[in-house]
């Protein structure tokens, strides 16, 4: 069985000159999904950037099982997964060769490699199109092969920028409900726009603000806190949105 994982952040800073983009940020995830709602430029990337270590933070610790991550290195970076928003340039790899390639970035061995990425191709819909050229890929269909290589080599801390941007509403319940099972056993990070796709999957829902942590809480509670702060929505039902609106204050 593998050993559980806890990511600890503490005092987490970043200033680009006089702009903080990140101020002071204390949080610690497990097991679940975390959603990461907030305006553009409210820190959510910025706190990805930071996890994955693709930026240097100004100050502050991240711990995994109480060690920092700048000391654990490569061990570090095996147990991370991360779909980045903007599409790279690969658009000359056929979608089965970029799997590859990123397989063995990870240093995945052939026969696990190919496993595995026979695997996910089939979760992410895009068998059919494995051997065409990422050129010739719809929006979506990058999206979905850049989640099959966040996948690649089973990580245990999952960080999905905007996963289902550009995908159908049916392909989107389909990502949502897979990426809801991985929630079981990994800590799954999503920063994402569209509200719905995590207010049903959410363990936990992060409420970001000018590079500030507003709020925080399971999506029921924080529903049921803003009930009596603002007037009842035609239907009656209250949801996330009412809250994202409540302590943010702004259109998404």
């Amino acid at each position: 069985m593998e050993k559980k994982v806890e990511l600890e952040l503490k005092k987490v800073t970043k200033k680009y000159g006089n702009k903080t983009a990140l101020n002071e940020f204390n949080y610690t995830f497990n097991e679940g999904i975390y959603a990461l709602l907030g305006p553009n430029g409210a820190g959510k990337s910025t706190l990805m950037n930071l996890i994955t270590d693709n930026i240097r933070r100004t100050k502050g610790e991240i711990l995994v099982n109480g060690k920092e991550i700048l000391t654990l290195e490569k061990s570090y970076r095996r147990m991370l997964g991360y779909m980045p928003q903007q599409q790279g340039s690969y658009d000359q790899f056929t979608g089965k060769t970029f799997l590859y390639y990123i397989a063995e970035l990870k240093g995945l061995k052939k026969r696990e490699a190919r496993k595995q990425i026979e695997s996910l191709l089939s979760v992410v819909n895009l068998k059919k199109d494995a051997n065409r050229k990422i050129a010739g890929y719809s929006g979506g269909m990058k999206q979905r092969i850049l989640l099959a290589q966040a996948l690649l080599g089973n990580p245990q801390i999952l960080i999905l920028d905007e996963p289902t941007a550009g995908l159908d509403p049916k392909e989107r319940i389909r990502l949502r409900d897979f990426i809801g099972k991985l929630g079981q056993e990994k800590i799954v990070i999503i920063a994402t726009h569209i509200v719905s796709d995590v207010e049903t999957i959410a363990k936990q829902t992060l409420l970001i603000k000018d590079g500030t942590l507003v709020n925080s809480g399971k999506p029921e509670e924080l529903v049921e806190s803003v009930k009596q702060h603002v007037e009842e929505p035609i239907g009656g039902r209250y949801s996330l949105e009412d809250v994202y609106m409540y302590f943010l204050g702004e259109e998404r």
